[in-house]
């Protein structure tokens, strides 16, 4: 079904945003009165198309025949707009179903996001869709600007150009206030949008599916969208997935972060939001870019525009100001992005054009002197760009009146000669200069933050590109061995009833191939001795209860025992600690297990979050995680390489790497085992909320073992 529902994205949705003819279900002549404003902006923005206003009391809206029903329209239209109360909705859609119209926009509120009454409304929507297979955006939504058609299908849209501008941008929003909004915003500054869509509380149409719709219009360069939680997180990571595929990168606003925040969005779209930390797992692994604001989304926009990606990441900046170009070296190196070491040829070339106070390196400073001399600057400007060793160039300035709009001009034609990035911030640029900067989709910033930052962001995204092709052709890393059922252990998981001791939480790591210490399961101190024996001294013992997660906090762990007696002393101390500080625990037994020789501790969790699934965390134990939450998390399951990029992010990671003079540590066992626990969750999902080992140690001979584990229910 969610297949399905892909590849209807992909396809079947062509007459639903191209509409040749589109219906509106309680047009009105009022153009304050949302059906009357949908009829109005079809209208003013110029649709190609037959508008068909339906209204039972009316001949004529808006100087078009009106219809008194669906049924009266000869010829049927591709595309149904609702616009009645919410009551009246399914009958409406039943009409269309009897008709054959597939495509309905449902602009009506009233539903879900008003509480129970509504709620039951929209199911009894659903229901229609899933029977008779509709293609429905919304309902409680505002509609879709296609500007290529053009077809304004919403009831609002605020622009200062005049026509709709269509460019290489869209946008996805589950609220068409911040759609409208970043459309206006972006006509300030001459970007045009193909396309903005607001989908709403998603009875039918998803986030997803609109997404997969726009990767596979041609025109369509960049997608933004503002979203407030999935309810269906594999499909919208295989949308981002083929995002990447297509090359066409994505930038979403996600709203609620905070607790607050979760609750107002069930109560405005109904929709669910998953965890913090997923998403931002979610969008780290699939490349796309999580934006704070919309003045950063825009930024972004700008920079992927013009659809050109940097071979690397070394920058050359020009400034005709001294000060700017030493605030974008230090911008430059916090956001990632070298600077870029020019050849000889093109220091020589520089140095002859340059006045003999000019520093002639990266960045170049061409000092005061060069702001009247208009094509000496252009000259340099060319000299760098034809510098293989450049990857993207940042012409910046403070102030330059000295040439009016020939200099806006000048850079505009030279961006138009190159294939590099190309970025010019200029925060005193004239409003006339900026108006032929901004007409010729040259990315143009008034900071040097904003514009550095958008820069960057092109490098990262070429990298991340970079990266997905090679683990998609790589065949160097050794595939892990899993097993080919579920062990024994698993299905007992699944169907046992109540908490999972941690004798029970390693066999279960055990039978999936990870290391784990050789120990037994006792009850009584005769057999904890015979126990320790065989395992061999040191040993650590463990009282095992569902009830006690944290046994250090309650005294149910004691280490390093080297003989029979510290055994004997420490069985009769955990004794008391436990009816201390536990009482009334259920103590199912004790484990005896050999002291592992530890050279660092790591700590691996999963979290089963209801929209992305399993979400694994990976840090170093102890107070690197309480108190630095240095800590690394991807979305399950993990491959090798995952793995390794998540060590390589860790604060701790010199750690790992040899640390003043230490000798470096083999990860291979680390790894296969954080990768085999990631499938493991994967595999188990349904019966856990969390797994964790903690501590994973590393033994001095590079082995990863699960010194301890926990699941809970």
């Amino acid at each position: 079904m969610i297949q399905s529902s892909i590849q209807r994205g992909s396809s079947d949705l062509k007459s639903f945003f191209w509409p040749q003819g589109i219906a509106v279900v309680g047009a009105s002549a009022d153009p304050e009165k949302p059906g009357g404003k949908v009829v109005q902006l079809l209208q003013s923005y110029n649709y190609p198309g037959q508008i068909y206003p339906v209204n039972p009391g009316r001949r004529e809206i808006q100087g078009l025949p009106a219809y008194s029903s669906l049924a009266e329209i000869e010829s049927r239209p591709d595309l149904v707009i609702i616009a009645v109360e919410a009551s009246q909705v399914p009958t409406v859609v039943r009409q269309c179903v009897a008709l054959q119209m597939k495509n309905i926009v449902v602009i009506s509120g009233g539903f879900a996001e008003t509480g129970d009454t509504g709620g039951v409304l929209q199911a009894e929507l659903a229901g229609l869709i899933a029977k008779h297979d509709l293609n429905v955006l919304g309902p409680n939504c505002i509609g879709f600007i296609n500007s290529l058609q053009p077809a304004a299908a919403s009831f609002s849209l605020t622009v200062e150009s005049g026509p709709l501008r269509a460019g290489p941008a869209a946008f996805v929003t589950q609220s068409g206030g911040i759609g409208i909004l970043t459309i206006y915003l972006a006509d300030l500054e001459k970007l045009g949008f193909s396309y903005m869509i607001s989908t709403g509380n998603e009875v039918g149409l998803d986030f997803a599916e609109v997404v997969n719709f726009l990767l596979h219009e041609p025109q369509v360069k960049v997608i933004g969208g503002y979203l407030e939680g999935v309810k269906d997180g594999a499909k919208l990571r295989r949308s981002c997935q083929a995002a990447a595929e297509a090359g066409k990168p994505l930038l979403i606003l996600k709203a609620g972060a905070s607790r607050e925040a979760a609750a107002a969005i069930r109560s405005h779209t109904g929709a669910l939001a998953g965890s913090e930390a997923a998403y931002q797992a979610f969008f780290r692994q699939e490349g796309v870019f999580a934006v704070e604001t919309l003045t950063e989304m825009l930024s972004l926009f700008k920079a992927f525009a013009p659809g050109r990606l940097p071979r690397g990441n070394r920058a050359a900046v020009m400034s005709l100001s001294g000060g700017m170009g030493v605030l974008a070296t230090d911008l430059c190196a916090q956001a990632g992005l070298e600077l870029a070491e020019f050849s000889s040829r093109t220091l020589r070339a520089l140095q002859q054009l340059m006045p003999s106070i000019a520093t002639v390196r990266n960045p170049l400073d061409s000092t005061a002197v060069m702001t009247t001399r208009l094509s000496e600057v252009r000259t340099a400007i060319e000299i760098i760009l034809a510098d293989p060793a450049v990857d993207l160039f940042i012409f910046t300035t403070a102030l330059w009146r000295s040439y009016g709009v020939e200099s806006g001009q000048m850079l505009a034609e030279l961006f138009q000669e190159t294939e590099k990035p190309f970025f010019v911030i200029w925060p005193g640029c004239s409003n006339e200069v900026r108006e032929v900067i901004y007409e010729h989709g040259v990315p143009f910033f008034n900071e040097l933050k904003e514009g550095i930052s958008a820069a960057a962001a092109l490098w990262r995204y070429a990298a991340f590109q970079t990266k997905r092709i090679r683990a998609d052709r790589s065949t160097s890393s050794p595939a892990i061995q899993l097993p080919a059922e579920k062990p024994p252990s698993g299905v007992l998981l699944k169907k046992k009833k109540g908490g999972i001791t941690e004798a029970e939480a390693k066999e279960l790591l055990a039978g999936w191939g990870i290391a784990v210490p050789r120990g037994e399961v006792v009850s009584s101190i005769e057999q904890a001795t015979r126990a320790a024996r065989r395992i061999g001294y040191p040993v650590v013992l463990k009282a095992l209860s569902t009830e006690i997660a944290h046994k250090t906090e309650v005294g149910a762990i004691k280490l390093g025992l080297e003989n029979g007696a510290m055994l004997q002393q420490a069985w009769e101390q955990l004794q008391s600690d436990l009816s201390a500080r536990a009482p009334g625990a259920p103590i199912t037994g004790y484990l005896v297990e050999e002291m592992l020789p530890v050279r660092l501790e790591l700590i691996a969790g999963v979290e089963d979050d209801p929209v992305f699934g399993p979400l694994v965390l990976l840090g170093f134990g102890g107070i690197y995680v309480e108190l630095f939450r240095d800590l690394a998390i991807r979305l399950a399951p993990l491959e090798p390489g995952q793995v390794r990029e998540m060590l390589d992010e860790l604060k701790s990671a010199p750690l790992l790497h040899g640390y003043r003079g230490t000798a470096p540590v083999d990860t291979a066992s680390l790894v296969e085992t954080v990768s085999r626990f990631s499938r493991l969750a994967v595999a188990l999902r349904g019966s856990y909320r969390e797994m964790e080992i903690n501590p994973l140690v590393i033994c001095p001979d590079g082995r990863a073992v699960a010194a301890d584990a926990l699941i809970l229910r």
